[in-house]
């Protein structure tokens, strides 16, 4: 007989209201937004997808940005915007509600862990690695940090 601890009894007995899936278009994230999906069959919960774009021009007091690497950005959110769309398709015909966001910023982290606070968010499910990451790591920085600091549980896919 197993006998679980007082956390793992929590756990098990958790039911996800919100799940936020951080998306980077990446085949990691993907796979994430198919577990939250799973996993809805069960809870019916609701999705909240997030897509956070790292800009320098918010980082830096130099804000000359390059015209090609505005295009090329600008290139990557409309993707991203696309992808979105066909997930929150793919999500309401599964019964599943679900919502996207879209967030440029200057740190990936701080912007996933202020939509775990403001959406109320129960659970992430995130890559292990997104497109950033070198393939060579285990684990990529922006999935370790929030793993590690996150208020809520947090399920890495691989």
């Amino acid at each position: 007989m197993q006998v679980n601890t007082p956390q793992q009894e929590k756990f098990s007995k958790a039911i996800f209201r919100k799940i936020l899936v951080p998306f980077d278009n990446s085949k990691m994230s993907d796979r994430a937004f198919w577990h939250a999906i799973n996993l809805n069959f069960k809870h019916k919960s609701e999705i909240i997808i997030l897509s956070v774009f790292h800009s320098e021009q918010y980082s830096s007091s130099f804000l000359n940005y390059n015209t090609h690497q505005t295009i090329i950005e600008q290139k990557k959110l409309n993707e991203v915007k696309i992808k979105h769309k066909k997930l929150k398709e793919i999500s309401e015909e599964c019964g599943i509600p679900c919502r996207t966001f879209v967030a440029t910023s200057s740190s990936i982290t701080q912007t996933v862990m202020s939509y775990v606070y403001s959406t109320k968010a129960d659970l992430v499910i995130m890559g292990t690695r997104g497109n950033g990451s070198d393939r060579k790591l285990m684990l990529g920085s922006v999935s370790l940090e929030i793993s590690q600091n996150a208020p809520i549980p947090v399920l890495l896919v691989k």
